[in-house]
């Protein structure tokens, strides 16, 4: 299951206080959402109601205009979504195994999966444009980084939701979900983020790795080799329909 699909399932409490600074400046009106480049460091921390034992993911997201990859900490495996010719294509990258799972729009299409702009902005913004234009907005005084936020309160899908958004960047830097028995919220900690241990996949390593077609994986399942290494690919979307 993808990352971003996650962050908004889960739930949570107790949240860390964002990294803001008082500034006079008037947020800006909201513009088209775009892809500023991004190393970005995310928390989603999760917690039912009443909450007792709060839980805790750390995960990435380096995007450019035109590609974006999650991957949870510590993770060997990462979401590869690139925008191509006005619909997403997806990979599952396999780093261990150096291997890539790649879907086309067809695949998607039959697991379910939009492949299209709002897809496009839900894994690259987080939150649809839509959205955001139907919810309340508040300009903030507060400043990440000096850069200008607005706060959205209302409901995505009828579930109630308060957004801090950075206008610049056009990403959150908090959201939360309110759920009738949970609660889900998703932290920015870092825009700007570096690691020495997690970094993007370069051109030249996704060259290396061996390339499988979706549509290949149910012929590939009665191979001994191809088993093992498929039994590590139980996030990969669709995999669970060939078993």
């Amino acid at each position: 299951m993808s990352v971003a699909s996650n962050a908004e399932e889960q739930i949570s409490v107790k949240l860390k206080s964002p990294d803001l600074t008082s500034s006079d400046l008037t947020s800006p009106a909201l513009k088209p959402l775009n892809s500023t480049p991004l190393t970005a460091q995310f928390e989603t921390i999760s917690c039912a109601h009443p909450c007792k034992k709060p839980t805790l993911n750390t995960w990435w997201m380096w995007r450019t205009a035109t590609q974006v990859e999650l991957k949870k900490e510590n993770a060997q495996n990462s979401e590869f979504w690139t925008w191509e010719n006005g619909s997403v294509n997806y990979r599952f990258l396999m780093h261990a195994e150096k291997k890539v799972i790649e879907y086309s729009p067809v695949d998607l299409k039959m697991l379910n999966i939009a492949a299209d702009s709002s897809k496009w902005q839900k894994v690259s913004n987080l939150v649809l444009q839509k959205d955001l234009a139907s919810m309340k907005k508040t300009a903030l005084k507060k400043t990440y980084n000096g850069l200008a936020l607005n706060r959205y309160d209302g409901k995505i899908e009828g579930v109630n939701a308060d957004i801090i958004w950075i206008e610049p960047l056009q990403i959150p830097l908090q959201m939360t979900y309110f759920y009738p028995k949970h609660k889900t919220t998703i932290n920015l900690l870092d825009a700007n983020a570096t690691s020495s241990t997690t970094s993007a996949t370069s051109e030249q390593m996704l060259n290396s790795y061996e390339r499988i077609d979706f549509a290949d994986i149910g012929d590939m399942e009665h191979s001994a080799s191809a088993k093992k290494w498929l039994s590590k690919a139980q996030d990969a979307p669709g995999f669970h329909s060939h078993h």
